[in-house]
């Protein structure tokens, strides 16, 4: 293996670790009973679990074509990692499902970010498979990043209006979503 290959192998070993450990938070989610009370939020949930299953298919392929496998230590960071993760969620069991979403728009912002760099990485090594691959997934990500930005303002009156802090007034929702679209599109 030459020390691209290993370079690169490494970056989508670390690729395959925050793959799994963003699938554990969403997949606990998923079954969460507090969730499906949300169908916007579970239905996206559900949506981002199957994305993630695809990418941690195809980052896995893509590790056994460099001719690697999945680390052990990286397997172990992953699952420690996952651990404290289901600790975290049972501490916030009183938690907005807003939150949850806020939690997941970071991780999978963090994991567009992990794109990034793997999809440079392979360019400066050559290996256009890797980078079509890793900016595909990275697509994938900014796309649900976008559809939490669009759940969470009518779940936050959802729930504010649900514990009577609020009147239940869509509206506002409506117009929270618009200014933040409006916010992406004159920062691009």
């Amino acid at each position: 293996m030459t020390t691209g290959q290993s370079i690169l192998s490494g970056y989508v070993n670390d690729m395959l670790a925050v793959e799994r450990e963003i699938h554990q938070a969403i997949s606990r989610q998923k079954h969460d009973e507090r969730v499906k009370r949300f169908p916007a939020a579970s239905v996206l949930i559900a949506s981002i679990e199957e994305t993630i299953d695809t990418h941690i298919e195809r980052v896995a392929d893509t590790l056994a074509r460099l001719g690697t496998s999945e680390s052990a230590l990286k397997k172990a960071v992953g699952t420690v990692l996952g651990i404290v993760g289901g600790v975290y969620d049972k501490v916030r069991q009183d938690d907005k499902i807003s939150r949850l979403l806020r939690d997941d728009y970071a991780a999978l912002s963090f994991a567009v970010v992990c794109y990034q760099m793997l999809h440079t990485t392979a360019l400066a090594f050559g290996d256009q498979r890797v980078a079509d691959t890793a900016i595909r997934h990275l697509e994938n990500y900014a796309a649900a990043i976008m559809r939490i930005s669009e759940v969470i303002p009518p779940l936050v009156v959802q729930e504010l209006s649900a514990e009577g802090k609020i009147p239940a007034d869509q509206k506002v929702a409506e117009e929270a979503v618009r200014h933040v679209r409006d916010a992406w599109q004159h920062a691009s």
